[in-house]
C-alpha cells in the first residue's frame, strides 16, 4: 500500500486522545454502570454458582474476574467504553485513504451521536456484540489496509473479537457473514481473488458453524444448566398463532378456555413475549417447562406448518411494534437511567453528562428519524450507495459493516421476541459510521450518476415521509 494513505503519526495521536477523555466523560455518565435485570443475572450467577444459558455464558464468565477486585458493576463499565472508543478510534482510521485526509475525523464523531452514547453504559449482551463486532471490523479493516506490522498478532485479536461477538449474542450469526468475508479478506489474497458471489456463500456458511458452536459451547466448556432459551421463541410464536387464527397451537395443554384467555388483555401481544413469562399469563412458561425441547419444537413446526397466514402476520406484526413503523402507541422509552430500577446495592444517579446525553437522545427518538425501522432503512440504502464509492478498500469496508447492520436488523422479522431499542445497537452503529463515508465518497462526487448520488437519499426520505403521513393521519 501507498505509504501517503497511511494514517500520520498525528492524526491518530488526535484521534487517541479524544477517545481517551471521551471514554473518561463517558464513564462519569454512567458511573457505576447499569446492571440491567439481564446483567444482575450474572452477578447472581457468580454468587449462587446457578449458571444457565438464559444469558450468554461467556459474557457471564467474564463478570467473574471483574468481581475480584471490584465488587460492583465498574469494571465492566470500563471494559465496555475501552472497546467502543477504541473501536471507533480503529475504523475511523481505516477510512483513511488517498483521497482525503478530514474522513476518519468524521467517522470517529459518529461516535458521539447521543442515541449511541445513551446505549453504551447498558452491561448487557447486545452492547457487548457490538462493541466485539466494531473492534473486529476496525482491525480487518486496519489489516486490509496494511497498517499493522505484527499482522499475526493483529489477526488473531481479530478473530478473537468475531469468535466473542458470535458467543455474546446468539443471533450475531445473522450479521457475521460480511464480517467474516471482511475478515478473511484481510488475511487471505487468495480469498480476495474469488467472486462476491462465492465469497458470500462461503462466509454464509463458516457463520453458521456460531449455531452448533453455541450447543457444543454450553454443555462441554461452560457446561451450564441447559433452560432451552429457544423456548421462548417458540411459546411467543405459538401465542401469535392462536391469537391470529383461533388455531391452539399448544394442542389444548392449557384447556379449552386458552384461546378466549389468550386473546384477553394481558396476555398475547405483538409488542413482546414477556407476558408469557412473568406478565399476566406466566403459568403459560412455568407449565410448560416439561415440554421445552423436542415436544415444544414439534408443538411449534405443526402450528406453523397448520397456520401459515396467521404465523406470518404474527411475525409482521411484532416486527412493526418493534421498528415502530406503522403504528401509534408502539413508542418506546429511551431513557437509559430508568433501567436503574433493576439495579441492586449500586444506585444509579442522573448527573449533568448523563442528561446532556438523556435529553437530546430522548428528543431524537421521538422525531420522525427516531423510530428503530430508520436505521435498517439507512443500512440498506447505504448498501446501494456503497457500490459507488471509486475506492476498492474503502467500498468493501462500508459495505461490509451496512451489510452486517441490515442482516442483522432484518433476522429480527423472524425471531424477534422483545421490544428494547437496544436490539437494533448494531444496526445503528453501522450505519451512523457509514454515513460520513457515503456523504463524502458518493453523495459529495459530481462525476457519479445523479441516481446513485441521490437516489438512496430519496429512498430514505419517501420511506419516512409516507410513515410519517400515515401515521400522522390514517391510523
Amino acid at each position: 500500500m501507498n505509504a501517503a494513505a497511511l494514517p500520520p503519526l498525528q492524526m491518530r495521536r488526535r484521534l487517541l486522545a479524544a477517545a481517551l477523555l471521551a471514554a473518561l466523560i463517558n464513564f462519569y455518565a454512567f458511573y457505576p454502570g447499569l446492571y440491567h435485570h439481564d446483567a444482575w443475572a450474572y452477578v447472581a450467577a457468580i454468587r449462587t454458582g446457578d449458571w444457565n444459558n438464559w444469558q450468554p455464558p461467556l459474557l457471564g464468565i467474564l463478570w467473574v474476574p471483574m468481581q475480584w477486585f471490584w465488587s460492583g458493576p465498574q469494571p465492566m463499565l470500563a471494559l465496555f467504553l475501552a472497546g467502543y472508543w477504541s473501536g471507533f478510534v480503529l475504523i475511523a482510521l481505516a477510512f483513511k485513504d488517498e483521497e482525503s485526509r478530514t474522513l476518519p475525523y468524521f467517522v470517529f464523531a459518529a461516535a458521539f451521536f447521543p442515541m449511541a452514547l445513551n446505549y453504551n453504559g447498558q452491561l448487557v449482551k447486545d452492547i457487548a456484540m457490538s462493541i466485539s463486532m466494531l473492534l473486529a471490523a476496525g482491525i480487518a479493516a486496519l489489516l486490509l489496509r496494511g497498517y499493522f506490522k505484527r499482522t499475526r498478532i493483529a489477526a488473531g485479536l481479530m478473530w478473537l473479537f468475531i469468535l466473542l461477538a458470535g458467543f455474546f449474542r446468539a443471533n450475531a450469526v445473522f450479521g457475521m457473514p460480511p464480517l467474516i468475508d471482511l475478515a478473511i479478506s484481510a488475511v487471505s489474497p487468495r480469498w480476495r481473488a474469488l467472486g462476491f458471489v462465492k465469497r458470500t456463500i462461503i462466509a454464509g456458511l463458516l457463520s453458521l458453524l456460531f449455531i452448533p458452536g453455541h450447543l457444543i459451547a454450553d454443555t462441554h466448556i461452560f457446561k451450564v444448566r441447559d433452560i432451552k432459551p429457544m423456548s421462548q421463541l417458540q411459546i411467543f410464536d405459538i401465542g401469535g398463532i392462536a391469537y391470529f387464527s383461533g388455531h391452539d397451537g399448544f394442542k389444548g395443554f392449557f384447556g379449552p378456555g386458552f384461546i378466549e384467555k389468550n386473546r384477553g388483555p394481558g396476555c398475547y401481544t405483538p409488542r413482546h413475549w414477556d407476558t408469557y413469562g412473568w406478565g399476566n399469563c406466566p403459568e403459560v412458561y412455568e407449565n410448560l417447562k416439561p415440554q421445552f425441547g423436542a415436544p415444544l419444537t414439534r408443538m411449534w413446526a405443526d402450528a406453523i406448518i397448520a397456520q401459515p397466514g396467521a404465523y406470518l402476520t404474527h411475525r409482521l406484526a411484532h416486527a412493526n411494534r418493534f421498528f415502530q413503523f406503522l403504528c401509534k402507541d408502539c413508542y418506546e422509552l429511551v431513557e437509559t437511567g430508568w433501567q436503574s430500577s433493576n439495579q441492586k446495592e449500586m444506585k444509579f444517579e442522573d448527573n449533568p453528562i448523563y442528561l446532556a446525553i438523556e435529553w437530546p437522545s430522548v428528543n431524537w427518538s421521538k422525531s420522525p428519524f427516531g423510530p428503530p425501522y430508520v436505521y435498517l432503512l439507512v443500512c440498506l440504502a447505504w448498501m446501494w450507495a456503497s457500490t459507488g464509492i471509486h475506492e476498492r478498500l474503502t467500498r468493501h469496508i462500508a459495505f461490509a459493516l451496512v451489510s452486517s447492520g441490515a442482516l442483522y436488523a432484518l433476522a429480527l422479522f423472524v425471531i424477534g421476541i422483545a421490544h428494547e431499542y437496544r436490539y437494533i445497537y448494531w444496526t445503528m452503529l453501522a450505519g451512523l459510521i457509514a454515513t460520513p463515508v457515503i456523504v463524502s465518497r458518493v453523495v459529495m462526487r459530481k462525476e457519479l450518476p445523479a441516481l446513485l448520488r441521490f437516489g438512496p437519499l430519496v429512498m430514505i426520505a419517501a420511506v419516512i415521509a409516507f410513515r410519517e403521513i400515515a401515521v400522522r393521519f390514517f391510523l
